[in-house]
């Protein structure tokens, strides 16, 4: 009697699950069929959107096994070994080779490129390939990757449209302010002037005030103490925000500006300081401890970072610190449509004690950490700012919400087309950045 032994069936659950995860990427499967000698099948891309063939094909190799455990399989990886005669098969071709292990039982895949693979000495050498568990995962996630595999071997080819929706993250805070504006005359013809004096009459007067042309602009009543010490009596007038934030001539956009820079400065006291020569706002020391830690909420949990940290040793005395790293940022008022922004960008401030600024190395040392940044820690220290720019001005039981300024989570900007995490991260100089890692940043987003 004819037979079909029971490893023609894995082997042809192995076939149908290829195929159907290559379908599902919207490219086409064309297996070998009958005689073959190590090559089970092609791939060909295809263009979801039009229906065109692009004639880039890959080979495949599948591997289906019922096997409990795989050799030196762990939690992460596994191994599967190769023939010497396979090797030289797969590599003596000019297509790609993509060799998939199936395992039905588990309902997986997962695949490798036998030439990129093997491109290594020591890796041929060995005649083993070893699976990463989460990154080779054979599913319909890996068509960007299986693509760039197939354009690697045609210079100047284009893979076909890869249609994902995504939720672009953008370096925006919304921004709300006071609905009135107070105006009046005065005998003081700049900041620098009107300042001194109001310090003479209050040390600890705010700062969300301007002077242009002898006139006071602010957030303040001027009518009352102390800006009344130094403003006409009876001369006041008060507008609504919007003839300056609404404004189209561009100096009152610029005055407007102008005073939404005081009061960001006012709102994030005493937690930030600012420095004038960068402008960028740091996070401050505390006075007992060299080390400061804040949490902050990302869209999925509380992640801690250190935001104020000392490093090395001085030569002259190594019992105090080289320098302190203080997590900062540099910001931008926009207005974009009908509403205001600011622009938040990321950065780092160097102090030589954690409160005088590091003159002479500072710019070395940020230029430095820049080298070290991947997008992944940039994204992750911006969503800290955003939430620290959100809840800090928020009223508790011993303050009330700051009156002038308040910054909100902008609408998300939905995208029809984005592009795979993936391959961004793929195009990252420093993948590895010691400062922030992709699992940190993804729980953040």
């Amino acid at each position: 009697m004819k037979r079909i032994g029971k490893s023609d069936i894995i082997g042809q659950r192995g076939m149908a699950y290829i195929d159907g995860v290559v379908h599902a990427m919207g490219y086409v499967f064309y297996p070998t069929g009958g005689m073959e000698a190590g090559i089970d099948g092609y791939i060909e891309l295809r263009d979801e959107e039009t229906d065109v063939v692009s004639n880039l094909l890959l080979q495949v190799q599948g591997k289906s096994s019922e096997r409990q455990r795989l050799q030196a399989e762990t939690d992460e990886s596994f191994e599967f070994p190769c023939s010497e005669n396979d090797i030289s098969y797969w590599l003596h071709g000019t297509a790609p080779v993509l060799l998939i292990i199936v395992l039905p039982e588990r309902g997986v895949a997962y695949w490798k490129s036998i030439k990129e693979w093997f491109r290594d000495p020591e890796r041929l050498k060995s005649r083993k390939v070893i699976f990463d568990k989460t990154r080779d995962v054979f599913n319909r996630d890996a068509k960007e990757a299986i693509a760039e595999v197939a354009l690697a071997t045609a210079p100047g080819a284009v893979a076909p449209n890869s249609r994902i929706e995504e939720d672009l993250l953008v370096n925006l805070v919304e921004v709300s302010f006071a609905k009135a504006l107070y105006w009046a005359p005065t005998n003081h013809s700049s900041d620098k002037s009107f300042g001194a004096a109001l310090r003479e009459i209050d040390p600890h007067a705010p700062g969300e005030w301007i002077v242009r042309s002898k006139s006071v602009l602010s957030f303040h009543d001027l009518n009352e103490w102390p800006w009344n010490e130094l403003c006409e009596n009876g001369a006041m007038e008060e507008f609504g925000s919007d003839e300056w934030s609404e404004s189209d001539d561009e100096d009152r956009q610029r005055d407007f500006v102008a005073l939404l820079n005081r009061a960001i400065s006012e709102f994030v006291k005493p937690e930030l300081w600012h420095d004038r020569n960068s402008g960028a706002y740091y996070f401050r020391k505390p006075r007992d401890r060299d080390k400061l830690r804040y949490a902050y909420k990302s869209l999925k949990s509380f992640v801690p970072r250190d935001v104020v940290k000392r490093y090395g040793k001085r030569r002259d005395d190594p019992s105090l610190p080289a320098y302190f790293r203080h997590s900062a940022f540099l910001h931008r008022f926009v207005k974009l449509g009908d509403k205001w922004y600011a622009e938040i960008t990321p950065t780092y401030h160097f102090t030589r004690n954690g409160y005088k600024s590091d003159e002479l190395f500072g710019g070395d040392r940020l230029k430095k950490i820049k080298e070290f940044e991947n997008n992944a820690a940039v994204m992750g220290q911006f969503i800290m700012w955003r939430h620290f720019l959100i809840t800090y001005g928020e009223a508790t039981l011993y303050e009330d919400t700051y009156p002038f300024l308040g910054f909100a989570t902008p609408d998300l900007l939905h995208l029809d087309v984005g592009v795979p995490d993936e391959l961004w991260k793929s195009q990252e100089t420093n993948p590895d950045s010691p400062l922030f890692d992709w699992a940190q940043a993804e729980s953040a987003t």
